[in-house]
């Protein structure tokens, strides 16, 4: 399992956030797809990177050089992983876990069936 960051600055309301962006790529699994963990975004560098979950000094310093490079939304960021399009990374029940997009799908319809639908009918 390999990690990933990034980062870059956007201007909103004439504020200019950070974005700092944590990837998950297993490299066990032959060309599998980058999967985002978790990201931040705030005015402040450090806020967005506690956001994110990026506790590590030396990787915010790295990530806020890169920001401070003028990377901005939009631009090609080469160091960008591919990122898987039906897998996400969740944090349920203090416990980190792999979801599929029918994962969500499954939770929408359980919640919206009738409680009597879900009793056993023996």
């Amino acid at each position: 399992m390999e990690r990933y960051y990034t980062s870059y600055t956007k201007k909103i309301n004439n504020t200019t956030y950070y974005f700092v962006k944590k990837y998950r790529r297993y490299t066990e699994l032959k060309n599998s797809p980058a999967i985002l963990e978790s990201y931040g975004m705030h005015p402040d560098f450090n806020k967005a990177c506690s956001i994110a979950s990026i506790q590590d000094n030396a990787i915010k310093q790295r990530l806020f050089k890169e920001a401070s490079l003028g990377l901005y939304y939009g631009q090609n960021m080469s160091t960008t992983p591919e990122l898987s399009k039906s897998l996400r990374i969740e944090n349920i029940n203090n416990k980190t876990a792999l979801v599929t997009r029918l994962t969500g799908i499954k939770k929408i319809i359980s919640a919206k069936m009738p409680q009597w639908l879900l009793l056993s009918h023996s």
